[in-house]
């Protein structure tokens, strides 16, 4: 269902000047996080002492405040969020953007005035999703940025929900809330808005073991920046309620660049009229922040243009390449853009410029310009000086690309854009003046929310002599209202006769008449009902939770390729027990077809996963999956688990790590979803499950206890974007189906790169991580369920791995003993992992 109301633009804030700066250049909202619990950590973000001020500065100005609570939240952390909330409810903040399921849960019984809006870390790519979602409250959701303007379309059509799409800023490579990188490699989770940006580091390309040669492509997964100008226009076509841009960590000239970039660009569409960027506004984009522009996924899938791979960083404007020099200057060729006009100088004294070799590891020279003169007879050539020793120019060699990374004309000129106080939004009211001869005079403001004031001169009014009120004279005095966030559109007069009032009346109810609709404004939903006990409660409600059988512990084995299912449903352990499942996470789910049938030959239950991402049409794939008649299903995301709950309601489900149970109320919540069982987030430290397994019966957990972490989990495809020339699936040849592929970090870790059936790559750690050490005390706290994950395991690797699991949960073992046979198993070892914290 497309949105009834007018299309939003939301720019970010790290700051009190990016703040301002968004205000001054038409953002119609903001987003911003407090000291804790949001996804930009790095920032300078607010204090709560300060939000009071912050959500009164941008009602003052009209224009809205949202706050992120955008990570996951664990169960020691409930009262304090829970605190956190409730201030937040009673400042009059007008949303808070949520990851954590549980805490759209919790918020829906604190502070049920408050509205939430679903982030873009919930992962929510197709309509099913977001009916969960809406069921627990959450009032506008925030689409993954991979989804096309096609995908965005459908969802309109098929939800009731606003939904709010990024429009310009960082592509994250990983599809949001799926990154477990920084976790595995450091402990820093991106959950809980720690990202160490592993994304933007440089990689070897491993193909069959060889390193592929990709000449200066080596940032592999780094995408450009997303900048959708010219889609502005079919997205509120489709209904979209809110264009947001990504940047709570730019600059306030980025913040006020990009504004009124999008603010142009966003008028015209809501004129219907057509918006081209003009020259300056883009090199403006390109100078506040940029690693070169694309649409993203907006258009569709095209990995040959997503990522370039020559650079991580914001470069700025590219403004041409040394053709030579010597040691007092360099020689720069202009880009042709800039050869066009001999007046106009794109490098000026105090520009900052980097030379760029287009490698890695190149010793990147750069600094400030000292002075820049036309070559004569050279049409297009400058020579540009540097003070004495700023640049090693016998390091600067011809053929490197100029960049302007840094222009203090263009700050300068964005600061001006917000050095004054001003409401570029204003709040259309209305006015009403109402009264009769010999009584009283009354005027009353009112404006589209429903708020009303009326200010009373108590009179006598008397007949008009020369200059009755007029309706052109109520406009000229009640419509002068200053530095207020109101125009006036609307003048009523009702009065019976011909009556007058001096003009020092009139401007003197209006002032009042205004003072008190602003407060009213203001007020807003400040004060919201805050319920208390709201977390007291839910826990109690949790606790009534019926506890799963008691059985003695198992252990369940994911496979991905038929070999290794073989190799499972081969193994007959002499001193333990079988698998009591096998998973299979195949490539291709319509393989799943001959799977279940080997594991139906050895009467061994078996499970099928979904794939972690399901988009606006790929129900088909669901709809294999459920042909296949397994046993059970791995599900992997709210999508899935909607469809098989409504087209298989009584095929059991296992949930699993990527729908980020963190706490017990999203635990609770997502078992009450039909899941037989519950895998915890991977982020998690052992102490931290502990907690939540105090409130959840640990039946009903199913733990992975040896795997290799999956870390990006992304739409783009390295298969294609390295070893073909095609955009996508199509045209792409499928190299996946040929060739091993590894990317090869700065310390020599090759970590492996898988692809699944949606053309969807994972990113494996290099090392596997084993929990085996924690496997008598997750037997005492009365976990039951145990599962171990293959990747690339042979057969004889695959079985000594069970069998070292299986003689661990059956005492046989020592959880230490065994932690070093798996190190000793595995060339590069082992690590403890996330549970060790």
């Amino acid at each position: 269902m497309k949105s009834p109301f007018t299309t939003e633009l939301l720019s970010p804030a790290g700051d009190w000047e990016s703040l301002r700066a968004a205000v001054a250049n038409g953002a119609d909202a903001v987003y911003f996080g407090l000291s804790n619990f949001n996804a930009r950590h790095r920032a300078t973000n607010f204090t709560l002492e300060e939000l009071p001020e912050v959500v009164g500065y941008l009602h003052r100005h009209n224009v809205r405040g949202y706050v992120t609570c955008n990570t996951l939240i664990f169960s020691g952390e409930l009262e304090e969020i829970a605190r956190l909330i409730a201030a937040i409810a009673r400042s009059g903040t007008d949303a808070v953007i949520v990851q954590d399921l549980g805490l759209a849960r919790l918020i829906g019984r604190l502070a049920p005035g408050l509205p939430i809006h679903g982030s873009t870390q919930m992962t929510l790519t197709e309509p099913r999703a977001i009916e969960i979602v809406r069921r627990l409250g959450v009032e506008r959701v925030i689409l993954a940025r991979e989804l096309s303007l096609t995908d965005v379309g459908r969802i309109t059509e098929q939800t009731p929900v606003p939904v709010e799409v990024f429009v310009h800023g960082a592509l994250c490579v990983a599809y949001s809330g799926q990154c477990l990188t920084s976790e595995a490699l450091g402990g820093r989770s991106a959950n809980r808005g720690q990202c160490a940006q592993a994304c933007r580091l440089p990689y070897e390309l491993m193909v069959d073991d060889q390193r592929r040669d990709l000449g200066d492509r080596a940032y592999l997964l780094s995408p450009q920046d997303l900048a959708a100008h010219e889609q502005i226009g079919e997205l509120v076509r489709l209904g979209v309620a809110s264009l947001k841009i990504e940047g709570r960590l730019k600059s306030p000239h980025y913040v006020a660049a990009t504004t009124q970039t999008y603010r142009a660009a966003l008028d015209a569409a809501l004129a219907g009229e057509p918006h081209t960027l003009g020259r300056q506004e883009r090199l403006d984009l390109q100078q506040s922040f940029s690693r070169g522009f694309t649409p993203g996924f907006l258009e569709g899938v095209n990995h040959q243009r997503l990522v370039h791979g020559r650079f991580p960083k914001s470069r700025g404007v590219r403004v041409g390449a040394v053709v030579g020099g010597n040691a007092r200057e360099v020689i720069i060729e202009l880009e042709e853009q800039f050869r066009l006009d001999p007046t106009e100088s794109v490098l000026k004294t105090g520009d900052g410029v980097v030379f760029d070799e287009g490698h890695p590891e190149q010793d990147e020279q750069g600094g400030r310009v000292a002075s820049v003169k036309r070559v004569a007879g050279e049409p297009g050539r400058v020579a540009v000086t540097f003070a004495s020793g700023a640049v090693e120019l016998a390091a600067v060699r011809p053929g490197s690309i100029v960049w302007r990374t840094d222009d203090p004309d263009f700050r300068r000129r964005m600061q001006r854009s917000y050095a004054r106080e001003c409401t570029p939004r204003r709040v259309p009211v209305k006015a009403q003046v109402t009264g009769r001869i010999g009584g009283s005079l009354c005027v009353s403001f009112s404006d589209d929310s429903g708020n009303s004031a009326t200010a009373t001169w108590p009179g006598p009014l008397q007949p008009a002599q020369k200059h009755p009120l007029t309706i052109e004279l109520l406009r000229e005095q009640l419509g002068r209202l200053g530095d207020t966030p109101l125009t006036l559109a609307e003048v009523e007069l009702s009065v019976p006769e011909a009556v007058m009032a001096p003009k020092s009346v009139l401007n003197d109810l209006r002032r009042q008449a205004v003072a008190s609709l602003l407060a009213q404004r203001l007020a807003g939903a400040a004060g919201r009902v805050v319920q208390s006990e709201a977390l007291a409660d839910l826990r109690s409600e949790i606790a009534c939770r019926e506890p799963p059988a008691e059985t003695s512990p198992s252990l369940y084995v994911l496979a991905r390729t038929l070999e290794q299912l073989q190799a499972v449903l081969d193994w007959s352990p002499s001193e333990v027990a079988r698998p009591g499942m096998v998973y299979c996470d195949f490539e291709d789910v319509r393989r799943y077809r001959k799977a279940v049938p080997l594991a139906r030959a050895v009467a061994m239950p078996i499970g099928l996963a979904t794939l972690r991402i399901v988009k606006p049409g790929e129900e088909g794939l669901l709809a294999k999956i459920a042909a296949a008649e397994a046993d059970a299903v791995l599900v992997r995301n709210l999508g899935s688990l909607a469809w098989f709950s409504e087209h298989e309601p009584s095929l059991p489900l296992i949930g699993d790590y990527s729908l980020n149970a963190a706490n017990e109320i999203t635990a609770d919540l997502l078992l009450r979803q039909r899941l037989a069982r519950l895998t915890p987030s991977y982020d998690l430290t052992w102490e931290q499950l502990t907690a939540m397994l105090g409130r959840i019966p640990p039946g009903s957990f199913e733990v992975v206890v040896h795997q290799h972490m999956p870390m990006f989990h992304m739409e783009h495809c390295v298969f294609a974007a390295t070893l073909s020339s095609g955009k996508d699936w199509r045209d792409c040849g499928r190299p996946c189906d040929h060739h091993r592929v590894e990317l090869r970090d700065r310390v020599g870790a090759a970590f492996p790169l898988l692809a699944d059936t949606g053309c969807r790559n994972t990113v494996f750690n290099a090392v596997p991580q084993s929990a085996a050490e924690y496997v008598p005390r997750m037997l005492s706290a009365g976990l039951r369920h145990f599962r171990v994950e293959l990747l690339r395991e042979n057969r004889e690797q695959a079985q000594t791995l069970m069998t070292r699991y299986a003689r661990l949960l059956a005492g046989l073992d020592a959880g230490k003993r065994a932690w070093h046979g798996l190190q000793v198993l595995n060339q590069l070892g082992v690590t403890r992992g996330t549970l060790s914290g």
